[in-house]
């Protein structure tokens, strides 16, 4: 077992550094707070969002991750949230809890602007006791587990309307300047995100929305996602995303199999009621563990006070 950790370590420490270090949600599109702190309190209801997350389920040590959140508007331009993270990947483990405000700035009848700002506390530890090596005394691996902390902020603005959104954000903001004081957990790197969509009619009961979202390190593949949704009767949406890694910004020599490829999404959600709403994705890997899915479940519950705000002025992200 522990050496098939060591395995799936060492894999996953490469994949990350193509699919980027922070957690990775295929739902995003309806909680964007997950990567952009100015998303909160633009829908101007309260949400508590929650998501369960397993990458290449069956397979020891895969990454794991669980997100639960709460974000809403007390005033009309004002936005606060809250957002608890926990990651494991083999025997690493991350912790993150963030505070997030947004300011709302009406721009004309139809557009708003929020600019947001998210202040948290990031645990890092790794487990040496899951680790094994053929050199007695490896320096490389600790012989217990290790943890560290750090403060973690983000940053970010959001223009939307109705129908309409562009978003463009910074976490690990400070990630190029901490260093791992133990020497073994993973220097975090700053990250860039920039996102943008617009919902189409396509008849009466049938609407349409594409999306992208880029994220970017400048240290790894720059990774992609094209996303096509589709909702029938204000109730159910389907779609897939296309999430693939290009050399926009890096060296030509990284690793071709995972060089323009790296999975298929294939995503729905239901709105059960005015007030539940639940959403499932499946990826399949395009890569060299193409032999394990992964699964993500969202739940999503507004506050009744808010119900009526909801129904009548939806949101289509």
């Amino acid at each position: 077992m522990k050496k098939t950790y060591i395995i799936i370590v060492m894999v996953l420490f490469s994949i990350q550094g193509f699919a980027q270090q922070s957690s990775v949600f295929n739902q995003y599109i309806f909680n964007p707070m997950t990567v952009n702190p100015a998303y909160a309190g633009t829908k101007q209801w309260t949400s508590i969002n929650s998501v369960y997350s397993s990458q290449w389920t069956g397979l020891d040590g895969a990454p794991s991750t669980q997100m639960i959140s709460i974000e809403g508007a007390p005033h009309q331009s004002m936005g606060l949230g809250l957002q608890f993270i926990n990651d494991r990947i083999g025997a690493q483990y991350q912790q993150s809890l963030y505070g997030s405000y947004s300011y709302i700035l009406k721009l004309n009848n139809k557009l708003r602007l929020s600019m947001g700002l998210a202040a948290g506390i990031s645990y890092f530890a790794l487990d040496g006791s899951k680790l094994v090596s053929e050199t007695i005394d490896d320096a490389a691996i600790p012989l217990t587990r290790v943890s560290t902390m750090r403060f973690d902020p983000k940053v970010g603005l959001f223009l939307y309307s109705h129908r309409f959104y562009a978003g463009v954000s910074v976490t690990d903001m400070l990630g190029d300047l901490i260093e791992a004081p133990d020497g073994f957990n993973t220097v975090q790197e700053r990250h860039y995100y920039l996102t943008a969509g617009y919902v189409f009619d396509l008849g009466k009961s049938v609407k349409y929305k594409p999306s992208f979202l880029i994220r970017e390190d400048f240290k790894a593949l720059t990774n992609i996602d094209i996303t096509n949704y589709f909702l029938f009767r204000e109730t159910f949406w389907i779609g897939a995303t296309y999430r693939f890694g290009a050399d926009l910004l890096t060296s030509s020599t990284l690793d071709n199999t995972l060089k323009m490829r790296d999975a298929v999404v294939f995503m729905t959600e239901w709105n059960i009621s005015k007030s539940f709403v639940i959403g499932y994705a499946y990826t399949h890997s395009l890569t060299a563990l193409s032999g394990w899915g992964g699964h993500e479940v969202m739940l999503d519950y507004t506050l009744p006070g808010k119900l009526e705000t909801r129904m009548k002025t939806p949101r289509y992200f």
